[in-house]
């Protein structure tokens, strides 16, 4: 066998034998992974002179929800954890988990709260028990060998303790102690960097790469639901057919701000679509929303149609939208003057121009120091017109060529009525 052979059948050995090894760690019963000794860690040492926020432009480089070096949180900045109250929420016994625990959680300026069982606190374990697993195991694969080189061993710690008393034997007295332990292992958890990204554990939170993005405002709800297909009353974009037969359910992300909703997709992190807050924003459960555990937001472009696991799962969902949106965006609900979709601001920073001259010099410093975005609107416009008067240093100011010098390094958008020429 000559040597080319052997190294074929070596690497189609090799291929095999990942394709095998990732199918076992896929199906391993997790309660069983238990290791001592040290722990994976990703921790980066970040440069005091960075900044700390993210930037607007981040929502235009969104990635898939499991992939590597994904930027969820702010650079510096804990994650606090208050676990606040616990709601029984059935006077059954059959139900294994019937408390929800209200977490309260705190990142820079941010704040929002999530609902949690008991068991959501067991399968996040479990899945991070297996994902640590996972990692340590040579897998002769170039995603793997890549995820294994982007942590390091840090300090011998333990993975934090989750409490094993079963939910149904803790007495109602001692249930100061039980909020106490679950808080005290999410804080220790969002303290080991390789489990705080872990994409179950962004879930559990309910983050995602557009949440502590300063520009888009507070941060709401967010988590995943499954959406119908369809809804627009705009002609021409919903499917040929009405019945049920043409809907199509597909897993999204949902993101909740305070003047608008959009879903995005898991896997490659693209945003789907943006629902805006308007005067004819409303939200409705039940047998209105024609789908078992149902929850349908209308707004005047679209009538959104999401799935839940339960009712008191779309309850939880409409009430949290609703309380958000009032609290942060109640001027987008009411009618202004003159049919407008704002209201009255006061205090703005304004300044009257006598001609165009001032006016147009002010826009093309303001393109020249752009960072992330221009956005430019008009009814007609010639892309050679010059911005500054006279014209003393060539086409420097030309509108064409100061588009031209900021696309290296800001995006840019128009939307013209008339178009005199293309701008290549």
């Amino acid at each position: 066998m000559s040597l080319t052979n052997r190294k074929q059948v070596s690497t189609s050995a090799l291929r095999k034998i990942a394709a095998d090894m990732s199918n076992i760690i896929e199906s391993l019963d997790s309660r069983e992974l238990h290791f001592e000794g040290d722990e994976l860690d990703n921790d980066v040492v970040h440069d005091p002179k960075a900044p700390v926020g993210i930037p607007f432009s981040a929502i235009y480089n969104t990635k898939g929800f499991k992939e590597p070096h994904v930027q969820l949180y702010l650079t510096g900045c804990p994650i606090r954890v208050r676990v606040l109250e616990v709601e029984r929420f059935t006077s059954t016994t059959k139900v294994l988990s019937p408390r929800v625990y209200t977490i309260e959680l705190t990142h820079a300026e941010f704040t929002w709260k999530v609902k949690r069982k008991y068991k959501h606190f067991q399968e996040l374990h479990r899945e991070l028990l297996r994902y640590k697993a996972f990692i340590r195991i040579p897998i002769p694969t170039r995603r793997h060998t890549v995820r294994r080189q982007t942590v390091k061993r840090a300090e011998a710690r333990q993975m934090p303790s989750l409490p094993r008393t079963s939910e149904n034997m803790v007495r109602e007295d001692h249930l100061s102690s039980r909020r106490k332990q679950l808080e005290d292992y999410l804080t220790n958890l969002l303290k080991m960097p390789l489990y705080k990204n872990y994409h179950g554990t962004m879930e559990f939170l309910g983050v995602s790469q557009l949440s502590f993005i300063h520009d888009l405002g507070p941060k709401g709800i967010e988590g995943m639901i499954m959406k119908r297909s369809g809804g627009h009353r705009i002609p021409g974009l919903n499917c040929c057919g009405q019945g049920r037969l043409c809907y199509r359910w597909s897993k999204r992300w949902l993101v909740v701000k305070d003047s608008f909703l959009l879903y995005m997709k898991p896997d490659s992190g693209a945003i789907s679509f943006v629902l805006l807050v308007d005067k004819e924003f409303s939200i409705k459960i039940g047998k209105e929303t024609e789908t078992k555990y149902g929850l349908r937001i209308d707004n005047l472009s679209r009538s959104l149609i999401l799935k839940c696991n339960s009712y008191r799962h779309a309850l939880w969902w409409g009430q949290g939208i609703e309380e958000f949106i009032q609290k942060n965006g109640k001027n987008f609900l009411k009618h202004h003057r003159f049919g407008s979709y704002a209201a009255i601001q006061e205090n703005t920073l304004a300044k009257w121009y006598v001609n165009a001259k001032g006016y147009f010099e002010d826009v093309a410093n303001a393109m020249e120091a752009a960072k992330e975005e221009i956005f430019i609107t008009d009814w007609w416009l010639s892309p050679e017109i010059f911005m500054k008067r006279p014209v003393v240093e060539g086409n420097h100011w030309r509108l064409d060529c100061i588009l031209r010098r900021k696309a290296v390094s800001v995006q840019y958008f128009s939307s013209l009525t008339k178009l005199q020429k293309i701008i290549e």
